[in-house]
């Protein structure tokens, strides 16, 4: 009888767990197909939006160019002596064919709110309109950055937003140097003010998605246009989202990053503007855009729940009948041999799994040499050209591959440290000289925004002890710094001085810092303290463990002192 319920068990939980898992793997598969196509839209919409811009500023950039390339334009300015600080140029009827020219621009159909001639000291020769010349505040427009931009670039230049004094809502200046052609003299700067509102009223009318919004943005973070602003507003914010290395030549990227406390999903597309390098962007709550796979996900999950319910109440009166019918006597008896048995069994297996842990380990990481090895050789292209696609794909592989080395190598030195089988290479090291190496090979942190120091007041200062191992809890001490430190100040100090007979190092950084309920357990293998910038942060939790481990096998120790708020010293004693 309690074989055929036992049978009767296996067959049902057998049942529900090959209904359940080849309803999660279709349903995984579907989620992966809507995700890539919501994905894929998204992308089509930015590239689509993009183009349709870049067209835009191509056009309105030809308008300028060709005008500004045009006689008279390209004549020097023959009045400038009637210059007047009082209309803010010269007068209406002076330079008529350079005025008349110049109106040529101010059709409706190429959106330029006015468009003016600058000396080459930046004075404004004329402006036309002429009744928006007479209305400017100053004469001398020398300090806006598309004259410092033409100037230097000595091409045309399309300059950062910024809002017209005249007609009071954003506007971009396209720009364009005019030259002597006898003598290379700058004669002037032909300027276009493009009305960026129509802009603004366009992005306003695209169809979008659930609490969906569009936004361009410039070279310097200004955001130029957003769908969600009205025409009159003309405050210009700045983009602060920190999206990561964005590629250029008008690659679209995806990133899910957390705003105002709501995870985003934000598709963007790099695009040219004049010597610039501008971005698209389609942001909206994770959530929202991607509401059809979570709500299947869902739907799957509840089915799961279901069967799992149904499959437990059936299990627990098919045991609770089972357990009735067996001899509470008989199970004592055979538990207390079978313990022995056990006991000695458990000892066996876990030196053949701590046998096994350590060569699997090795064999792991043994493929990885030819793997990045290969990586290096098509990145220095030992091996033929590769276009684009294929040097990206390599430096995925190439970086996972790292990424895998590093954590196989962690595995092995928590494993060696448990079996007390790490060695040990005594010898008398220069701290002065492992400092100047440790600095040279984070000087690449400075082009991160990140700045790392050295704060030795003892010259000359010495420690006998494992060189490779000391550089290598260096090098846990900074990563970790490296995490979790800000991307633009972020500051990192390391440091040694003398304590007795002990040399005490310190690893000293200005990152998020660490809860003193939580620096505990920060020691122990596999800890990561739970929090959403530290989990962003990713890593295994493994290094604090092996530097606490080396440390103490070379008679040190290890602390961290933090208030949770302002940064974090690491500090360990040696003994000299």
């Amino acid at each position: 009888m309690n074989r055929e319920i036992i049978l009767t068990i296996v067959v049902v939980v057998s049942a529900t767990v090959l209904i359940g898992g080849a309803l999660w793997i279709y349903t995984n598969n579907e989620i992966k197909r809507l995700d890539d196509e919501i994905t894929k839209t998204k992308l089509n919409q930015i590239m689509l939006l993009s183009s349709r811009f870049a067209l835009r500023m191509q056009y309105a950039s030809g308008i300028i160019e060709t005008i500004g390339q045009t006689s008279p334009m390209t004549d020097p300015p023959s009045y400038s002596n009637l210059i007047s600080d009082q209309i803010k140029g010269i007068p209406v009827d002076a330079d008529y064919e350079k005025r008349n020219l110049a109106k040529k621009a101010l059709d409706k159909k190429f959106e330029f709110d006015y468009v003016f001639y600058a000396m080459p000291n930046g004075d404004i020769y004329f402006l036309e309109p002429f009744q928006s010349q007479i209305k400017l505040s100053q004469l001398n427009f020398a300090f806006r950055d598309w004259y410092e931009g033409a100037v230097s670039t000595e091409s045309t230049y399309v300059s950062e937003v910024y809002v017209s004094a005249n007609e009071k809502h954003n506007v971009i200046a396209i720009a364009v140097p005019i030259y002597n052609n006898s003598n290379h003299a700058l004669n002037g700067i032909f300027v276009g003010a493009l009305n960026l509102s129509t802009l603004q009223k366009s992005l306003a009318q695209i169809n979008l998605g659930q609490n969906e919004y569009l936004l361009i943005v410039d070279h310097n973070n200004n955001i130029v246009a957003d769908s969600r602003k009205s025409e009159s507003d003309t405050e210009i914010r700045k983009f602060t989202v920190d999206l990561g290395k964005q590629s250029s030549g008008n690659d679209s990227n995806t990133i899910t990053k957390t705003i105002d406390g709501k995870d985003m999903f934000i598709a963007s597309r790099m695009m040219s503007v004049g010597t610039h390098e501008w971005s698209i962007l389609s942001i909206q709550p994770h959530s929202d855009a991607f509401n059809p796979s979570i709500a299947m996900r869902n739907e799957t999950i509840g089915i799961m729940t279901t069967i799992i319910t149904i499959t437990s109440a059936a299990g627990f009166f098919m045991l609770r009948k089972i357990n009735t019918n067996l001899k509470l006597s008989n199970r004592l008896k055979q538990t207390n041999s079978e313990l022995e048995i056990k006991t000695e069994q458990i000892k066996q297996i876990d030196i053949k799994k701590e046998e096994f842990s350590a060569m699997i380990t090795h064999e792991l990481k043994t493929p990885l040499v030819p793997i990045i090895g290969y990586c290096k050789m098509l990145k220095n292209k030992m091996l033929g050209e590769l276009n684009s696609e294929q040097m990206e794909s390599i430096e995925i592989i190439d970086k996972n591959a790292k990424r895998l080395e590093s954590l196989i190598s962690d595995i092995l030195d928590a494993r060696k440290l448990d079996l007390n089988k790490m060695k040990f290479e005594i010898e008398d090291v220069s701290i002065d000289e492992l400092f100047e190496n440790i600095y040279t090979s984070y000087k690449i942190l400075q082009e991160k925004g990140k700045e790392l120091t050295a704060d030795l007041p003892i010259k000359g200062l010495m420690i006998r002890t494992d060189k490779t191992r000391l550089r290598q809890i260096f090098d846990i001490l900074i990563s970790n710094a490296i995490k979790f430190t800000p991307d633009q100040n972020g500051k990192i100090i390391i440091g040694a001085y003398k304590e007795n007979d002990k040399v005490r190092f310190y690893v000293k950084d200005n990152g998020i810092g660490i809860p003193p309920d939580k620096q505990p357990e920060l020691f122990k293998k596999f800890y990561q303290v739970d929090t959403s910038e530290r989990r962003k942060s990713g890593g295994t939790g493994l290094g604090l463990a092996i530097s606490k481990g080396i440390i103490e096998k070379l008679n040190g120790r290890i602390w961290v002192e933090s208030d949770g708020r302002t940064g974090s010293t690491f500090y360990f004693e040696l003994t000299q």
